[in-house]
């Protein structure tokens, strides 16, 4: 009867199709008022239409652990090692089609011929293997382009990519008559299993996997699987997370072959006493049914190989709890990952082992007290990241290999926390967080973020919609509660706050004492940071600096840990204002714990263009023009799509670094370990002595002995140098290897001020005779061996060539620029509207007069500039000698009567002939800093070519300044350049790229990095300063007050001098 009335279903789910509009393609050809409806009586009882049902026929959820038949197949608890497991990934026979209408009939028959069907791979995602398109939202569902405003359950069928699997399987001579079960990792968005043409089940969540007892179908010898997998259903509308849309079957799958009486399930309770010196790992086993059989189970307690415990019990009843005691036991912590193994033995009468299932855990406790988050009794400190599971290749399919480079460049970078935004991860992401140690915010896969949060309309409150929120908290405790890299559960992300997620709560805490759950939507007021009941933590999304501290003086004694769930958008040219927050959370102990960066890695996938380079692609690269949305919002990582670090990384790594060090004195430092239950017994201290620049002596310090927590003052044996500008350098490394990271290995650095002042030569002399004339419309500055000429209309330096050398481009001037090529948060403060008018005066400046003269075989040049747009006025002095020397002096007098917007940067423009590759200069580096992000870069003399300074960042935007310069000089190969010295600090940029080529204008462009020609010439942008690149979000934040230059008046003065 139930066969029938499935084929019932599917009968009336075509009949749905044809209610709606025909479409013969993914464009909108239709008129609003024939959007499609689904009648709700049809729905009922169509699983992927009816958000009632989210699963049919599928097994219970349990944790993750792999059964072997002996111990002699363990290996790295790789169910690939088991004989008890059939591997389905590979090659499946393969049918895509535009909606589940078109589908031929009988498909999941045994009869049906599918030889002409292309071959498929699983896991993978269909639309980066030619079926479909990939589609990039950021906070709405993907087919509203289809239906219109969301109205959810209704999702589009007429457009509705499907597809079916197929694949004969043989099962093993030795697994007749034992249970076999259908496992598949993870399929987008919904899944349905038919076995020898019956119908097997149905399930939803494509982030969990689903399982099936197929055994009553299965036949000897070779038997037929078939899938089929939709691109849209109801359970979409709790999947609208901020990501790349794309379907298909997307982790490992497998058959399993277990025995009549198996365990089912095993549930770790590892506890600790107060005092921390006594551990007892309870275990419950589940089993599948009630033994009737004479049969035992064995738990055994390892550490490292060495058994500590082992109890025998007879298996009695459908569940069992034994509990072991282990005295002084080894914690587990991110910082000291350490982990027991258990293995659980399944004996029958005649002592012979049927099933060996090991697992690994950790003995550690957290708790919230004092309002603040304790890992074992310690207030940890939170360095985290947001991290989607992404490939720029195989897209939402993760190698264990990735994994692994993922977990290994977390620990390298210095962080220690990670989200898993917005969904479970793989088992094997849990696995390594265990192994290496990572604190996990295991976050479930609801997000619905495109219906609003208001609560007569959010997914949230919508009562038949609360099955679907509560099965999805369960199935992640469910699977994921063995992890002790799992400090905290996460209800999900942005899908608004009310009943179902106050019953989700209250489910989760019903299955798992030992952990709080965070819910960043459970918010009262976002302006107060006040949250409703059903979160343990406060944990907001991208609180302003400021925000922090008015929350900290509200809230001098607060009762819930405060950790932001994303902070500091790192959004192309970025993570600006990042130590400002840093200095917050370590100055209000007791009130802040740290934050998740958002994010961790670009999710753009690779295209190779026409002219053969690669491009990072983004949305709107793929999709139809109704589909596409605005914003490269792929691309906002810490690392690039290829796990390249992006300049920012390196100020997130020293901002995240555990060792902080200060001056206490003549040749005396002090230094303080962050770590919690980590002393610095394995870290060596290298230590540098710069003046100017240039190192004048060095010497290592071996042995470091500091607590967590603590401090210790050290002495540093150099030499008193009396002139110069001093810095004592430190470097931390590694003493020996540990895992993940090599002997040497850069843990911490400091750059520590020890007096002195740098002394620019920025006079310039007479060195002989030298002239001025007006002739053909220039001013013309001319010696034996320099000629200068200044154009008279526009008053700016045209020519500068010395002894035969010319230094200026042709049709191009020496001129003031006071605008920048916008970064991804400039557009989204919409600052090339607001800002406009610096780059509009930038162009088209207007002379008022220019002047020269000579005294003491010095020509001097003065130029006056009105600037009718930002209601100010430009004085320029030139003062040269004979050798090219040349001063500048720019002054801008501001009319502050009246209201003029800030400035992007304030200095001077030059753009040099091709042939000049390499720069070197005394000032921060060597990444492209920034007045709010140059924490990570020290003072040091650098020498890198033009090339270095560029960065790609995927959308073409602002990049290679260096701030604090002294002096930078450039040159050809000749030896030949310029040498620019500043009476103060300056910033500077050397680029193949003039700011036309990055800036995309008044709104974002569809361009990439690989759309750019690098020039042969190099502009070269001199600055007092340029405003900070901005850190807090994306969408309207602008760099923090102290990093802007405010409408006033200002001057820089530099010297230019021709070297050879």
């Amino acid at each position: 009867m139930q066969i029938v009335t499935k084929f019932t279903l599917i009968f009336l789910s075509s009949i749905v199709t044809v209610l709606g509009y025909a479409q013969s393609s993914v464009t909108l050809t239709h008129e609003q008022n024939k959007k499609e409806q689904q009648d709700t009586v049809i729905r009922k009882g169509i699983p992927w239409l009816d958000e009632t049902i989210t699963e049919e026929n599928r097994l219970p959820m349990h944790t993750d652990f792999v059964t072997f038949p002996n111990t002699d197949q363990i290996i790295n608890y790789d169910w690939r090692e088991s004989s008890s497991y059939l591997s389905l990934n590979g090659s499946w026979k393969f049918k895509w089609v535009n909606s589940p209408s078109q589908l031929p009939a009988q498909f999941e028959s045994l009869t049906y011929d599918d030889r002409h069907w292309d071959n498929f791979q699983v896991p993978a995602n269909w639309e980066l293997n030619g079926y479909g398109f990939p589609m990039y939202t950021t906070s709405g569902f993907e087919f509203t382009y289809l239906i219109g405003k969301p109205n959810p359950p209704i999702v589009p069928m007429d457009f509705n990519p499907t597809a079916v699997y197929r694949r004969e399987v043989v099962i093993p001579a030795d697994w007749q008559g034992k249970p076999v079960i259908l496992h598949i990792g993870a399929a987008k968005s919904n899944l349905s299993v038919w076995v020898n043409g019956e119908y097997v089940g149905y399930g939803e969540d494509s982030k969990l996997p689903s399982e099936f007892d197929i055994t009553k179908y299965l036949r000897k010898g070779k038997n037929l699987i078939t899938m089929r997998v939709m691109r849209w259903g109801v359970a979409n509308y709790l999947e609208d997370q901020d990501m790349w849309r794309l379907s298909g079957i997307t982790r490992d799958c497998y058959l399993l072959m277990r025995q009549p009486l198996h365990v089912r399930d095993i549930q770790l309770s590892p506890t600790l006493n107060a005092s921390f010196d006594k551990g007892v790992l309870k275990t419950k086993l589940i089993f599948n049914r009630i033994n009737q059989e004479n049969l035992k189970a064995e738990i055994t307690l390892q550490q490292n190989g060495r058994v500590i415990s082992s109890k025998a019990v007879k298996v009695s009843g459908q569940e069992i709890n034994v509990e072991q005691t282990v005295d002084s036991p080894a914690l587990w912590s991110a910082e000291v990952p350490n982990l027991y193994q258990v293995v659980v033995k399944l004996i029958d009468h005649q002592d012979k082992t049927i099933e060996v299932i090991p697992l690994r855990f950790g003995f550690r406790t957290i708790e919230i007290r004092g309002g603040q988050l304790l890992v074992n009794g310690q207030p940890i400190l939170i360095k985290g990241i947001n991290r989607h599971e992404t490939d720029p290749v195989s897209g939402h399919v993760i190698s264990k290999e990735s994994m692994l480079r993922d977990i290994q460049l977390m620990k390298k970078f210095n962080i220690n926390a990670v989200r898993t935004s917005h969904y479970p991860n793989a088992e094997y992401w849990l696995q390594l967080c265990d192994q290496y140690g990572l604190y996990v915010i295991d976050e479930a896969n609801i997000e619905s973020h495109g219906m609003g949060y208001d609560l007569s309309y959010t997914m949230a409150n919508r009562p038949s919609w609360e099955k679907a929120h509560v099965a999805r908290v369960e199935r992640l405790i469910q699977r994921d509660r063995n992890h002790p890299s799992v400090i905290i559960w996460s209800m999900g992300n942005e899908a608004g706050n009310g009943y179902n997620f106050y019953r989700a709560y209250l489910r989760m805490k019903e299955l798992d004492t030992s952990r709080p759950v965070q819910y960043e939507r459970a918010v009262n007021n976002y302006g107060e940071l006040r949250f409703d009941w059903n979160t343990d933590l406060v944990v907001p999304m991208y609180a302003s600096p400021s925000a922090m501290k008015n929350y900290a003086a509200r809230n001098p004694k607060p009762e819930r840990p405060f950790i932001q769930c994303e902070y500091a958008h790192a959004m192309g040219n970025s993570l600006g204002n990042f130590k400002d927050y840093w200095d917050i959370i370590r100055a209000n102990k007791g009130i802040f714990q740290g934050g998740y960066i958002w994010d961790f890695v670009d999710q753009c996938f690779i295209k190779v263009n026409a002219k053969g380079d690669t491009v990072y692609t983004y949305g709107g690269d793929y999709e139809p023009k109704e589909a596409i949305t605005d914003w490269n919002y792929a691309s906002k990582g810490i690392f690039y799509a290829n796990r390249t670090p992006y300049p920012h990384a390196w100020e997130m790594k020293k901002v995240y670094q555990d060792i902080h060090t200060s001056l206490l004195g003549e040749k005396k430092i002090s230094i303080y370990n962050e770590r919690f239950f980590r002393g610095l017994e394995n870290v060596e201290l290298q230590w540098e002595i710069i003046v100017d620049g240039k190192k004048t002596e060095s010497g290592l310090i071996k042995n470091l002995n500091v607590s967590p927590q603590q401090s210790a003052v050290l002495s540093i044996p150099y030499q008193s140098v009396e002139s110069g500008e001093k810095f004592l350098n430190l470097t931390y490394r590694l003493k020996k290897a540990e895992a993940l990271l090599p002997t040497g290995h850069i843990i911490a650095t400091e750059q520590l001020f020890l007096g002195g002042v740098f002394r620019p030569k920025t006079a310039v002399l007479a060195q002989g005779k030298i002239n001025t004339e007006r002739k053909d419309g220039n001013l013309i500055v001319s010696a034996k061996d320099l000629l200068i000429e200044f154009d008279l209309k526009s008053g700016w330096l045209t020519r500068y060539q010395f002894k035969g050398q010319a230094f200026v481009d042709e049709h191009t001037t020496f001129k003031s620029n006071f605008w920048r090529a916008p970064n991804d948060n400039d557009f989204g403060a919409n600052t090339p509207e607001k800002l406009k008018s610096w780059k509009q005066v930038s162009d088209s400046i207007e002379l008022i007069e220019i002047k020269s003269t000579v005294v003491n075989n010095l020509a001097y040049v003065d130029a006056t500039y009105k600037m009718p747009q930002v209601y100010g006025q430009l004085e320029m002095k030139y003062c040269i000698n004979q050798s090219g020397e040349m001063r500048i002096s720019q002054s801008f007098l501001a009319d502050t009567t009246k209201k003029v917007a800030v400035l992007p940067r304030f200095g001077m423009q030059w753009i040099l002939p091709s042939g000049f590759e390499t720069i070197n200069y005394y000032g921060r580096g060597p990444q492209e800093n920034y007045i709010d992000r140059n924490f990570s870069s020290p003072v040091g003399i650098y020498k890198q070519t033009v090339d270095q300074q560029y960065f790609p960042y995927v959308m073409p935007q602002e990049t290679g300044n260096k701030t604090d310069v002294r002096w930078m000089e450039i040159k050809n190969k000749r030896g030949r350049g310029l040498l620019f010295t500043g009476d103060s600090t300056f910033s500077m940029s050397a680029l193949h790229y003039f700011d036309k080529d990055l800036d995309d204008g008044l709104k974002r462009q569809q361009r990439h990095a690989a759309d750019l020609v690098k020039r042969k010439q190099t502009q070269l942008n001199i600055d007092l300063k340029q405003m900070g690149v901005g850190g807090v979000n994306s969408w309207g934040a602008w760099p923090l007050q102290e990093y802007t230059l405010p409408y006033k008046n200002y001057s820089f003065s530099f010297v230019v001098k021709p070297v050879e």
